[in-house]
Order: structure tokens, then sequence, then C-alpha cells
């Protein structure tokens, strides 16, 4: 069990390290040669494709993995409701796009709604052999996918970036992003689907799924109803700033906690029966992913505005600000993410769905309440609405695991002040350098050096989890 914990960690940590390394190179050139109006226009389109994609997948991937016996007709099941529908809501897309493009007054989404639609279609297609990957711990496989798929995408998004074709870059990345993993799934796992439905597996999946599905419809629309709000409201430059500064800011938490659960799911769920032994791996990932999570995160919003000049150059210098406040904001995801991940693991997906609609009904009502004061106030409000769902999710898994607030602040709050005191001793260096490169070195470099020195001075247990896991 500890081996395989320990190869799916790695290889799924690979895999997300390479890509992102990838997309944030390829990101990075593509918004010097692009500008943030075309990244709104995508933008606008996002809400619709998250909700789709919820009644395509509809929990069924969580469930194939979840599930203890796993057979042929499980997965041909899965494969011939995900295709169908993907195709019955590409063409409600299809035919409703110049009905979207006027409810944002934007004649070109229309196009670009028809186009990148595509992608709901070939997803659905992916799903069953993914999820094969994922079951079988074949994160080696995965990894190699991921990037060589997103460096090939990401080339060619460059290419017609470079050649004019402003937002058609980002939506011919995505389609061929989704074509070339979803071949590569079919030719990994060497599964050939069936003309095979079977109402007893189709009844089994969507116990598991339907309250997943539910729940990802109410994350979709949660997740982007910022760019639904600012599109209607606002200008398709400001939908482009803050999309973007929403997805620089969670670049670090996000990605650093989807890797470690995406690893972790399988292992968590095979230790389902086992209360005890969950509650202690979970408040373990908690101390280690904060131990990594909080000073990066605080660090970047330290050295956003700097950081934004040298990489992206003034055009972007808008949303630093906004950076600052939703990296804050972010790391309320790794927190929430971990316990979705406890509840998904032992079944617990009614008690989820619940949880998730208590946190977004409190979310919602601060959208409303900040909408109408501008980009910065909508900011804020994210930072309180995780807030507040952070404390509803620990509620939540306190009445199942019988793991409290506390247990999980005594885990994060050695990290918390270690970051503090080196946030506070960059913030002062600051002060005195003026050279923006030397600076943003300088502030880069202390800060990691005093926050390890202060975690090796309190001996924190992250550091001996890390080395003997690179031993291992």
């Amino acid at each position: 069990m500890l081996n395989d914990v320990h190869r799916s960690t790695l290889w799924s940590a690979i895999q997300q390290v390479l890509v992102l390394s990838v997309q944030f190179g390829v990101g990075v050139v593509l918004a010097r040669l692009l500008n943030p109006y075309d990244y709104g226009v995508v933008a606008m389109q996002a809400v619709f494709f998250a909700i789709a994609n919820v009644f395509v997948e509809c929990g069924l991937e969580g469930a194939l993995i979840q599930k203890r016996e796993c057979g042929r007709d499980d997965e041909n099941t899965a494969f011939l409701y995900s295709t169908l529908v993907s195709i019955m809501l590409y063409a409600l897309l299809f035919f409703a796009a110049p009905l979207i493009a006027d409810f944002f007054h934007h004649d070109n989404l229309q196009k670009v709604l028809r186009v990148s639609g595509l992608v709901l279609v070939v997803n659905a297609l992916s799903i069953v052999p993914r999820s094969l990957l994922q079951r079988q711990l074949r994160f080696k496989e995965l990894a190699m996918i991921t990037v060589s798929t997103s460096l090939v995408a990401g080339v060619a998004a460059l290419f017609m970036a470079y050649n004019g074709l402003a937002y058609w870059a980002l939506v011919g990345q995505m389609l061929l992003t989704a074509v070339l993993m979803t071949i590569a799934f079919f030719i990994y796992t060497g599964w050939l689907p069936q003309v095979r439905f079977s109402n007893e597996s189709f009844r089994q999946l969507i116990h598991f799924g339907l309250p997943m599905m539910f729940t990802g419809m109410v994350n979709a629309l949660y997740n982007n109803l910022y760019s639904l709000v600012i599109g209607r409201f606002y200008t398709p430059i400001q939908v482009g700033l803050y999309n973007r500064a929403d997805g620089y800011s969670g670049y670090l938490s996000y990605n650093l906690s989807d890797l470690t659960m995406r690893a972790l799911y399988p292992i968590l769920s095979r230790s389902q029966d086992d209360l005890e032994l969950l509650k202690r791996q979970a408040l373990d990932i908690l101390h280690v992913l904060a131990f990594i999570a909080v000073p990066a995160v605080v660090c970047l919003s330290l050295t956003v505005e700097d950081l934004i000049r040298i990489l992206l150059t003034d055009k972007w210098i808008e949303m630093a600000p906004l950076m600052r406040v939703l990296c804050i904001a972010g790391l309320g995801y790794v927190v929430t993410n971990l316990h979705v991940n406890l509840f998904k693991a032992v079944g617990k997906t009614h008690l989820l769905f619940i949880c998730e609609m208590v946190q977004k009904v409190m979310s919602v009502l601060i959208i409303l309440m900040t909408f109408q004061y501008g980009l910065m106030a909508l900011a804020w409000g994210a930072l309180v609405a995780t807030i507040i769902n952070v404390l509803i999710s620990c509620a939540f898994l306190a009445r199942f695991m019988g793991i409290s607030l506390m247990e999980q602040v005594k885990q994060v709050y050695v990290v918390v002040m270690n970051t503090v005191i080196a946030l506070i001793v960059c913030y002062l260096l600051g002060l005195v350098i003026e050279s923006l490169y030397v600076r943003f070195i300088l502030s880069l470099v202390v800060f990691i050096g005093v926050y390890i020195l202060l975690s090796l001075a309190v001996k924190d247990r992250a550091i001996g989890f890390l080395k003997g896991y690179l031993k291992e």
C-alpha cells in the first residue's frame, strides 16, 4: 500500500509539475501576444461548458474509480450515457448560441461557442479510459499523456496567436488538447467501447454519481458566476483581467491540491471502512499541503506586481491588486478539496451535496452584495466567501469523521506564523530596493530562506515526511 501511495503521488506530481510548467510557459507567451479582451471573449462561455460537462460526466468517473468491482457493463454503460448526452447538449448550445451572444452583448461569441462547444463531445469519449488509468494507479502513463498533449497544443496556440488569430488561438488550444488526450487514453488503455447498456449498472453508478452531479452543477455555477456576472455588466477587457487574475492566483494552491488528491483519492477509497485511519491520513495530508502551499501562495502575493511587469508587461498590471486578494482566497481550496475527497472516499456524496449547497448559497449572496461596486469588491467578496466555505465544510466533516476545526487549525498555525515572519522580512527588504529585477530575486530568495530556517528551528514534521518520502 505504501509503495502504491509513493508511486501514484510521485507520478501525479511529475505530471502536474510538467504540465504546469508547459502551461505556464505557453500562457506567459500567449498573454504577451494576446490581450485581456481575447481572454475575456473565451471566458464568457466558460459557465455554459462547465454546466454541460456536469451533465455529461454525471459523477460517473468518480463512480468507476470508487466502485469495488468495476466490470465491462459498467464501463460501456458510462460511455454510452456520456457520449449521447454530450451530443444532445452540444446541439442545444449550437442553437442557443445567438441568445447567449445577445445576453453578453457580444456578436463574436456566437461563432466561438459553436466551434469550441465540440470539446464537450470529445471529452465525453475520454471519461471511461481516463478513469481506468486512475483506477489502476497508472499515473506514469497519465503524466506522459498530459505533458505531451499540453506541449503540442501549446505550440499550436502560439503559432495561431503569432499569426494574428487572437482568441481563436485559445479555442484551438482547448480543442486540440481534448482531441489528443482522448486518442492517447484509448491507445494506452487498449479499451474499446461496446454498444451495450445495462440498467443495473447504470442504477449502481448513478447512485454514487447523481449527488456528485448536483454537487458539480452547484460548483460549476458558482465557479463561473464571476465570469457570468462580470461578462453581463462589465466589458470583455474586465472579464479577461479578472479571469486571468483568478487563474494565475490559483495556479499554486489549486494545482498542488489537485495533484495530491488525484493520486490519493483511489488510496483513500480503499480505506473507506476505517474512519480512524482516514482521520489520521487527512490531518497529515492537510499539514504537508499547508507547509508547501501557504508560503508559496503568500510569496506570490508579495511579489505579484514585479512578476507581472517582468513576465506579462504593463498591459496586465491592472490585475495585480486582484491577484493579491485572490491568492489568499485560493488557499481555502486546499482545505475544502481535501474535505470533498474524504466525503467521496467514504461514499457520503449526499452529505457533500448538502454541504456544497449551503456553501454556495452563502457565496452567491456575497456576490450579489459586491458585484455592483467593482472588481476589487468582487475579489474581497471571494475571500470572505472562501473563509465561510471552509468553516461550513469543517462543520460537516466533524459530524461524520470527528475531525474538529481546532484539530485542523493545529495542523497549520505554525506554518502560518513562519510564513508571516518571512513575509514581514521581505516586505521591509522591498522598501529599500528600487531595482525591479533585484527586488524580485532577493525577495524570493530571502523569503524561501527565512521560511526554511524557521521551519527547521521548530522541527516541522513536514520536513521529515518529505525527506522520508524522497528517500523512499
